[in-house]
């Protein structure tokens, strides 16, 4: 399968989740009513909010603002850097841009500015949340020090292990903070929060459980969005980035809440069964291997790349999920899971020499704190990359695969993609 295919594949892909397709699907207005699935809100005399955040929110927004129009009063996009583009809303709408995947100064007054937005709601109030992968380090509301000393000081759960607590206490220890003297009532600090995150995203945890810390020590997450609107009405428009589809996951589980309706319009597996029928569309046989491919990303290439030379010529092998990488402290590579997954795949392919490619994707176009999507393998790539006086085993052992890739010119350099429903892999036998 050429290049110009394996990009109609990564096209495909992507078009199925775009997010204003996601929420064009689900919202329609019918005079005064608006229809989601199978509700029905009357709109008359209703105070409409919009409150949109993630790597997919400027997407969604626009969708929301092409539907409703002058019946928003007011409007809020957070989105990560390099997201927004040249796109313009109206003069009630305020949009921001901060950090991802650890947050900023701007994170912290995304944070305020939807504190703000949500002081005042009546039981007139209707918001419309927007929720996208990303949100959890792109808004931050941090609670003071004592929620922290509380999630460190309570019994391992499942969610929360001792090991978890470990790691956050070392992050604390990183940046010389003692809990002991800190202000009990103020807000837990940016450095702190920055400390943390680096450190647990580092450390291999799934996202999943790096969320429910994030959904413990802040007045967003975890529900926190809901009750902020209080007696109003929330409906959370969900594009999931998370195995499962967890809403308690999803942006660490901002309308993850009793009061709240919560509306999936998009997700892996969407993407995962739009690339199966263009394979099909190509003469490929496709199969959908997981929706929930996760774990550490060395070790699913390897056996990607085994499974895939076991097939029979023009199968193609689909795999939806996230996996995760753990980084050495200080470690100075640079990459990211999909790059990392592709680079053992191909050590891993170069040793059988059987006609085989990996491709790997992350769908919001960014890979780790990297500028690629991902990379595309075959059996030829590491006898390229030794002709170049490259060392792959040794770009692996460093976590630095993004120059090794770089320089073969196998990255997929796809820019902001708008979207975010985790990673795909794709493997075909040739």
């Amino acid at each position: 399968m050429v290049n110009d295919r394996i990009n109609q594949l990564i096209t495909a892909a992507l078009a199925a989740v775009n997010p204003s397709n996601a929420i064009q699907n689900h919202l329609r207005l019918d005079g005064e009513n608006l229809v989601i699935g199978k509700r029905v809100i009357n709109l008359t005399n209703k105070d409409i909010r919009c409150v949109a955040v993630g790597k997919g929110s400027v997407p969604m927004a626009r969708s929301i603002h092409a539907l409703l129009g002058d019946k928003i009063s007011q409007g809020l996009v957070v989105t990560k850097y390099d997201h927004l583009g040249d796109v313009k809303f109206p003069a009630n709408w305020e949009v921001i841009e901060s950090a991802h995947p650890v947050p900023d100064e701007r994170s912290i007054h995304a944070g305020d500015r939807v504190w703000q937005l949500l002081a005042d709601c009546t039981e007139q109030t209707l918001v419309l949340a927007c929720i996208s992968g990303g949100a959890s380090a792109l808004v931050v509301a941090p609670r003071n020090w004592n929620a922290l000393k509380e999630l460190l000081s309570t019994s391992p759960t499942t969610e929360i292990s001792q090991e978890t607590q470990q790691l956050i206490l070392a992050a604390l220890l990183n940046k010389s903070i003692d809990l002991t003297t800190v202000n009990p009532d103020e807000n837990i600090s940016l450095s702190a929060l920055q400390s943390i995150g680096t450190t647990l995203l580092g450390s291999g945890l799934s996202i999943e459980k790096i969320n429910a810390v994030r959904s413990r020590i802040d007045r967003l997450k975890g529900g926190g969005l809901v009750d902020r609107v209080g007696v109003g009405k929330v409906i959370g428009l969900i594009l999931s980035d998370v195995i499962g589809d967890p809403i308690g996951s999803i942006a660490s589980g901002l309308t993850n809440h009793p009061d709240a309706d919560n509306i999936l319009v998009g997700n892996n597996r969407q993407a995962c069964e739009a690339v199966a029928k263009m394979v099909s569309e190509l003469g490929y046989d496709p199969q959908i291997v997981t929706t929930e491919l996760d774990g550490e990303a060395q070790v699913r290439g390897v056996e990607i790349a085994r499974e895939i030379i076991t097939k029979s010529a023009k199968t193609v092998l689909i795999y939806g999920g996230e996996t995760t990488v753990n980084l050495p402290e200080n470690c100075m590579g640079r990459g990211g899971r999909n790059q990392e997954l592709g680079l053992a795949a191909a050590i891993e392919l170069a040793k059988h020499n059987i006609p085989a490619w990996v491709i790997t994707l992350a769908t919001d176009g960014t890979d780790g704190p990297t500028d690629a999507a991902g990379v595309k393998v075959n059996e030829t790539t590491i006898d390229r990359s030794l002709g170049l006086g490259l060392d792959a085993q040794s770009a692996l052992d460093r976590h630095d695969a993004y120059p090794f890739f770089q320089q073969l010119g196998d990255l997929h350099l796809i820019g902001a993609t708008g979207t975010n429903v985790a990673d795909i892999s794709i493997a075909i036998r040739s």
